[in-house]
């Protein structure tokens, strides 16, 4: 047996390091691009400043100047946050400039010049002047593109450089489409079809946009020449033409870059986009370690290995879990610290180690730490270790014996945090503990709304009811009884702390989460409600007499993986500003006539703004308009050269199909897939290695989620199962899965 087959086989053995490796390599997959450095969320951001003023500023000046913010985040999420942005500073160092395109023997600067044309439009001017610094030159380099070009025949003069020199002589130069330049879209298939000159070679194509191209043409000067300017003008009545880029060469050698009016990128943008690009991967990591403890939480509750696999994956893929494994908020980390600290306490109540209980509590203290509000979830474990030692004996004597294990549970409270908060006192005037900021905050975002309306809104509204974000839900809460039943007390833990989430964030003003997917703050609960359907799957997969429960499991499932899929490849701040920007003004009360207008006195005071309607409204739900967008972005991936069957996707509006006529005049803006290889694809497609690069990276990753998926499915469908087909069935439909989605690159 060679050493990489020994490797595989010890690899199947574990079923916990191929759900690890499955989840860790899927959620790397699906990362996305952080709004080209911005992040998606206000925790996510202080999170990465404060990592990267800890890790790469040497005088720490965010640390310093913005230390008290943690009052309200945790030091969780920037801690979790520090080695990868260590790691990926050097890479953001060495990263090609998002803003320069390959010239020859220099990367030219691209930089915004006014346009020029015939064609009426903002700022169109008839001649601009370039703005070069006076010296001896032997080259000049330009980047161009023309517009509204394709009736131009090949070799038409659409611009001309002038150029003059110290003696004042003024030398024309053609700008010539088909030779110098070209129509922007010539690859587009409308325009291909009627256009009249040729394509030169392409030196890039458009930031942003893949089908959009870049044309460089140069001249050289022998012997070079004492330049004092530089004009271009435009010479058709009809058409456009823009000037993207301008590089000099002196006599000596050396490039200066043309000033331009403004640059579309920067050096600072290009560090922080490949600096945060990555920081996904701490919420991956932390969310795959998740799926791993309720693989070992249902196996230390007596599942079986079959069944455990099964709502590992359920978990890992049919909820949020998924979505915010791409995201930089901290609910993943604080989800899987509080995993830890549940399995840490079913150890100890089979062992009675006392160390367990002592890690069961540095769990706790690591998601208080967190997310300060998960403090509510203390005493749940507290009463779950009580409760869970239980076993015949009186109550009485439970509660004698339980003061041990209890006071180890509470040792990193007592023994860190009380001196912590002196030091942060005394080092950065910390004023977590001051009642104008503890009991004012609570007094001014909780404890005003009517519990029914965020309850409510919490569990079934249309736009971020938990029921419709995660499908599979609606399966696992009717085994609640059942579960109850097998377990007992030990059960408690599982049900205490999705209903304390829930209760508490009822009475929240933004009991949503602000702009975010789904109910963002019920997280938390996702992984304690699938464990509660464990004795449904287990009569499912393993007692089941007929394939017909499971075909309905398999179809939840799927369901539930469709709705999560939705989430994870488009950013969900992308239909929000859609709606904000576009269409709530263009309706009665912002929407809220439809849905919502008991909770718009809180949602109209918000700074993000007025969502009432795509709470509550079914026809503004962020699920419908994903579908839409998502069919709209399909159309445009398969079909680039049909912007009619484009145009007509995007009128559909899922609104309506209900009648309401709220046209947004720019749909357009809510296209686009958020997945990281795509935007590394399409923004540095100029840089050839760098793709290779890229593509080996997706490779890696993708070789390894199906190698994982191959382990598991053999676990799922071992070799003695009746319908062993349906392992190779998985198999072949993921590796499709996984074949489509390089497919998307190369539609690029």
């Amino acid at each position: 047996m060679t050493r990489t087959q020994r490797l595989l086989r010890w690899a199947h053995a574990r079923p916990a390091l191929l759900l690890f490796l499955f989840a860790f390599t899927l959620y790397a997959l699906s990362m996305g691009a952080a709004r080209n450095g911005g992040g998606y969320s206000a925790d996510g951001t202080f999170a990465f400043e404060m990592a990267k003023s800890v890790m790469v500023d040497r005088g720490h000046a965010y640390l310093r100047d913005q230390n008290r913010n943690f009052s309200r985040w945790g030091v969780g999420l920037p801690t979790a946050f520090m080695p990868i942005v260590a790691f990926a500073e050097p890479l953001a160092e060495a990263a090609p400039q998002r803003d320069r395109i390959p010239l020859g023997e220099h990367d030219v600067l691209l930089v915004n010049f006014p346009p020029l044309g015939g064609s009426p439009g903002p700022q169109v001017t008839d001649e601009i002047e370039l703005g070069i610094e006076p010296g001896s030159y032997d080259r000049l380099a330009l980047l161009s593109h023309s517009g509204l070009s394709a009736g131009f025949s090949q070799g038409t003069e659409i611009a001309r450089l002038h150029l003059t020199d110290a003696a004042g002589a003024t030398s024309d130069h053609p700008i010539r489409v088909g030779i110098e330049t070209a129509e922007w879209a010539y690859d587009r298939g409308d325009v291909r079809a009627r256009i009249q000159h040729e394509q030169p070679p392409p030196v890039a194509r458009q930031i942003g946009n893949a089908r959009a191209h870049y044309y460089g043409s140069t001249w050289r000067f022998d012997p070079p020449r004492e330049l004092l300017s530089a004009r271009v003008t435009y010479l058709q009545p009809t058409g456009n033409f823009y000037v993207d880029g301008l590089a000099l060469r002196t006599s000596d050698g050396a490039w200066l870059d043309g000033p331009g009016v403004g640059r579309v990128w920067s050096e600072r943008q290009n560090r922080e986009f490949f600096r945060r690009i990555w920081v996904a991967a701490a919420n991956a990591l932390a969310t795959a370690v998740g799926v791993v403890l309720v693989y070992r939480i249902l196996r230390r509750l007596q599942y079986g290995e079959r069944v455990a696999i099964v709502s590992a994956l359920i978990y890992a893929v049919g909820t949020m879990a998924w979505p915010y494994a791409k995201f930089d908020f901290s609910e993943p980390l604080v989800t899987t610290f509080l995993l830890a600290a549940v399995w840490l306490s079913l150890v100890y109540g089979s062992t009675g180690r006392l160390r367990f209980v002592a890690l069961a509590g540095l769990a706790a203290f690591a998601a208080v730490l967190t997310k300060y509000v998960s403090v509510i979830t203390v005493p749940i474990l507290m009463t779950g270790l009580v409760v869970g030692a239980h076993s015949g004996d009186s109550w009485r004597k439970t509660l004698r014996q339980s003061v041990r294990p209890v006071l180890l549970f509470l040792a990193p409270f007592l023994i860190v945090l009380l001196p912590a908060l002196v030091a942060a006192a005394t080092l950065f005037d910390f004023r977590l503990l001051y009642v104008h900021e503890l009991i004012g905050g609570l007094q001014r975002g909780w404890l005003e709304l009517p519990f029914g309306l965020g309850l409510g809104g919490l569990i079934t509204s249309w736009g971020k009811g938990v029921l419709w974000y995660n499908p599979i839900l609606l399966v696992t809460l009717p085994a609640l009884p059942w579960f109850v039943h097998r377990h007992g007390w030990r059960s408690l833990i599982f049900l205490a702390i999705p209903v304390a989430y829930a209760l508490l964030y009822s009475r929240k003003q933004v009991w949503y989460g602000g702009n975010a997917w789904g109910p963002r703050y019920l997280v938390p609960a996702l992984p304690l409600l699938v464990i509660v359907g464990a004795p449904l799957f287990e009569r499912v997969t393993e007692r089941a007499r007929t394939w017909l429960p499971g075909a309905a499991l398999a179809g939840v499932v799927l369901i539930s993986a469709g709705v999560q899929f939705m989430g994870v490849s488009k950013d969900f701040a992308g239909y929000l500003d859609l709606f904000q920007q576009q269409v709530a003004d263009a309706i009665p009360l912002k929407g809220a006539i439809y849905g919502g207008a008991d909770y718009q006195p809180w949602s109209s005071i918000q700074p993000e703004g007025d969502y009432a309607a795509v709470l509550y409204a079914y026809q503004f739900s962020p699920l419908l308009a994903h579908a839409w967008l998502l069919r709209a972005d399909a159309t445009n991936l398969l079909a680039p050269d049909r912007t009619d069957w484009l145009a007509d996707a995007l009128s559909r509006t899922p609104w309506s199909r209900f009648g309401i006529e709220a046209i947004p005049p720019r749909p357009e803006n809510g296209l686009g897939l958020d997945f990281w290889s795509l935007s590394l694809v399409e923004g540095f497609l100029a840089y050839p290695v760098f793709i290779v690069w890229v593509s080996v990276l997706l490779l890696v990753l993708q070789f390894a989620t199906l190698g994982a998926w191959v382990g598991l499915t053999g676990r799922i469908w071992p070799s003695e199962c009746r319908v062993r087909s349906l392992r190779f069935v998985a198999i072949g439909a993921f590796a499709a899965l996984l074949i489509s989605f390089d497919t998307l690159h190369f539609m690029l």
